[in-house]
């Protein structure tokens, strides 16, 4: 809803049951050193108006960094580039999918850090989270969490 009807008011909510979700599951693990948003590319941007994987990402940070729970997670959102304008993923099976986003992203630089939660707003078959996993943990990440506000069920 959010990314094809612009029902950007459904943001903050989404970042608030994530937000929560995030609190319980790292009580008993390390936080993540910093955010990566999945970035839409530039022609994506321009045709839909803003990145909602990047607003979710946002309000994420306020809403984590204002609870007394000493995080301060911050958004690099200048690392992972995405260089080939595809096709939505959306009109497509897993496979098709996976060929679509197949070198897809590159990196502006080597990540600084070992540890990265990388934000994407849906996780379908897992195909542009995969690829871009397989690009940062080449250049040295030695974890990546995948933070979602929804992932779809195998069929």
């Amino acid at each position: 809803m959010v990314k094809y009807q612009s029902r950007l008011e459904l943001i903050k909510p989404m970042a608030a049951s994530l937000a929560e979700w995030l609190i319980d599951y790292y009580l008993d693990d390390q936080w993540p050193e910093i955010m990566l948003p999945v970035p839409l590319h530039r022609k994506r941007l321009r045709e839909r108006g803003y990145d909602q994987t990047l607003l979710l990402t946002k309000a994420l940070k306020k809403l984590l960094n204002i609870r007394d729970l000493n995080i301060d997670l911050d958004i690099e959102q200048q690392l992972i580039k995405r260089t080939i304008h595809s096709v939505p993923q959306q009109s497509l099976d897993a496979t098709a999918r996976q060929k679509n986003i197949r070198n897809a992203f590159t990196l502006n630089s080597k990540p600084q850090w070992n540890h990265v939660a990388l934000v994407d707003d849906v996780v379908t078959t897992g195909a542009t989270v995969n690829e871009i996993t397989r690009l940062l943990k080449k250049s040295g990440v030695k974890r990546v969490d995948i933070w979602s506000v929804a992932r779809t069920p195998d069929t």
